[in-house]
């Protein structure tokens, strides 16, 4: 089935929101985000403080927000 240009951005958008709230449902997503983001914590701050660098990753996690981009 070959769908038009227009067509698919058309489903793109509306799928976005349900996509976005089934990442942050995916335990995957926290287990990526667990994974990744002490890494860059510990590499700014040039700390290898383990309580530190978990206790600033919670916050840094809370504050994530994924949103769709504003469309044309």
């Amino acid at each position: 089935m070959a769908l038009s240009n227009k067509t698919i951005q058309n489903l793109a958008i509306a799928l976005t929101s349900d996509v976005i709230d089934d990442i942050f449902m995916d335990e995957r997503w926290v287990d990526l985000l667990m994974e990744i983001v002490p890494e860059i914590v510990a590499e700014h701050l040039q700390t290898e403080d383990t309580d530190l660098v978990v206790e600033l990753s919670q916050c840094i996690m809370d504050n994530i927000e994924m949103r769709a981009r504003k469309t044309n």
